[in-house]
């Protein structure tokens, strides 16, 4: 009798855990390139399987779960953009055969693009949390390069309709950003630096803020 107990109480685990499986799945594919789901839930599995301990001590395991997917995920496109840069670096060095001083970025210029990286990698976070559509739609043509062209041709979009998409998702990343955050810009209007917000600096008007800006 209870081994017929235990082997339902099995049964019952591994179909919860196969359900949250696919849920994951789900999770990720709606957040990643379709060529990554299955190497991104992997890692976010292992990464749980690591932590079991701590997921069956916290109040909210499926809450604290999705929490280390989305961790997942932001590292996941840190690394991508790492790797875009190291090819690209390698690419144009290769092209180079005679490099001159003029060509070399000042140190202003490289502190600038790591600064522009460190706030990408602050935006991410903002971005997950946006609806599935909205935070796809920026990740594609904000991060991953894409023309709205291309993601919408990638999406089963319209043109018009991923133009639309893209603006409302950064319409909305705007006012939560400006929500909780203060933001040092440039002459141009680029941002440049970004502190959290005070309780006594409410968000003002004329603040602007933004993903980096997707290919036309």
């Amino acid at each position: 009798m209870n081994r017929g107990s235990s082997a339902a109480g099995d049964g019952d685990e591994a179909l919860r855990w196969s359900e949250f499986q696919s849920r994951l799945r789900g999770y990720v594919a709606g957040r990643v390139d379709p060529a990554w789901t299955d190497d991104v839930t992997s890692d976010i599995l292992l990464r749980l399987l690591q932590n079991k301990e701590r997921l069956e001590q916290v109040r909210n395991p499926l809450a604290w779960a999705y929490r280390v997917a989305a961790n997942s995920i932001t590292d996941h496109y840190r690394r991508r953009a790492a790797e875009s840069r190291a090819l690209a670096k390698a690419h144009a060095e290769a092209a180079s055969s005679a490099p001159t001083a003029s060509l070399a970025p000042t140190a202003a210029e490289k502190e600038s693009k790591a600064e522009r990286r460190r706030i990408e990698a602050c935006l991410m976070p903002f971005i997950l949390d946006l609806s599935p559509k909205q935070a796809e739609a920026l990740l594609l043509t904000s991060f991953q390069g894409l023309s709205r062209t291309e993601a919408a041709r990638r999406l089963g979009l319209s043109v018009s309709g991923m133009k639309s998409r893209v603006q409302r998702a950064r319409a909305e990343l705007k006012r939560r950003l400006l929500a909780c955050c203060e933001f040092e810009m440039d002459r141009r209007g680029r941002v440049m630096g970004m502190l959290p917000r005070t309780a006594s600096s409410p968000p003002t008007a004329s603040a602007s803020a933004a993903p980096p800006a997707e290919t036309a």
